[in-house]
């Protein structure tokens, strides 16, 4: 086990999707106000500010190369996946699915060849498992990859790019999907089952192949090793763990989300956090 982490911030009831920017600012949601912050040096106390309301239900962050952030929302008025350029315009970018509106996605992550993956659960769950998992290329293309899961959550991307990895948080269990060379994705085969219900929730690698793993209402951070089998877990003061991510010059900097205590953790690691595809 690993010391506790030490507060970043507080003050922030339902703090989640956490991703660093390419100056080294940490971006967060806070998903009951519909606001998108910046914390600026992600530094303890530091200065906080709203980047951009939704006016939905904002709750994973991505950044592309070109510094457009890419916005999961589960918002009615969205339900999809949102565009912010550098420039301060906030558009839709995948809404439907083959005619249908998506449920409202939830988390997101791009990989090397800008493929974005994204879950899609909202009011999904184990009585109603309409869960949907999806792969929006760069045109806005979308693949739907699974379906029928119950609130399907995290989303990561193998360090070596053969697999994608999908945290389907009511069955506490975290899936995997091989990217096959000829680019298609195969089906889901079960990677780990975690202990303590309800469930993981947002996930990150880092340059190992270790999968740290945000553990709603377990109070820790998971670690995984390249097998799935659990090595260490990092405590967290609070119940509800949202999300994690890596981040600072050298990458060695895990932040962690955490609703129940309305706050935000930073802690320091050994092996950095993976390099993403906009270069953070």
């Amino acid at each position: 086990m690993r010391d506790t982490p030490t507060l970043l911030v507080t003050g922030f009831n339902s703090p989640e999707g956490p991703a660093f920017d390419r100056d080294g600012n940490l971006w967060f949601v806070n998903w009951l106000t519909s606001s998108i912050n910046r914390l600026d040096g992600c530094e303890p106390g530091g200065t906080v500010t709203e980047v951009v309301n939704t006016g939905g239900i904002p709750a994973g962050l991505a950044f592309h190369p070109d510094g457009t952030l890419y916005i999961a929302d589960e918002g009615d008025q969205w339900h999809g996946v949102l565009k912010y350029t550098p420039g301060g315009t906030l558009s839709a970018w995948v809404q439907t699915y083959q005619g249908h509106k998506l449920n409202g996605a939830n988390d997101l992550v791009f990989a090397n060849d800008g493929t974005l993956y994204f879950s899609d659960p909202w009011r999904s769950s184990l009585e109603n498992p309409i869960g949907g998992f999806y792969r929006a290329f760069p045109d806005g293309r979308l693949e739907q990859l699974d379906t029928g899961m119950a609130f399907p959550n995290g989303v990561a991307v193998a360090p070596d790019g053969s697999a994608v990895y999908l945290a389907e948080t009511r069955p506490n269990r975290i899936l995997r999907y091989e990217i096959r060379r000829d680019g298609t994705v195969g089906p889901r085969t079960v990677f780990a089952i975690l202990e303590d219900p309800p469930g993981p929730d947002g996930m990150a690698f880092d340059e190992a192949g270790n999968l740290y793993i945000a553990h709603y209402n377990g109070s820790r951070v998971d670690i995984l090793d390249p097998q799935g089998r659990q090595t260490d877990h990092v405590p967290v003061p609070g119940a509800s763990v949202t999300n994690v991510a890596f981040g600072g010059p050298d990458r060695r900097t895990l932040v962690i989300t955490d609703v129940a205590t309305a706050s935000l953790y930073m802690t320091r690691v050994e092996i950095p956090g993976l390099r993403l595809f906009d270069g953070t």
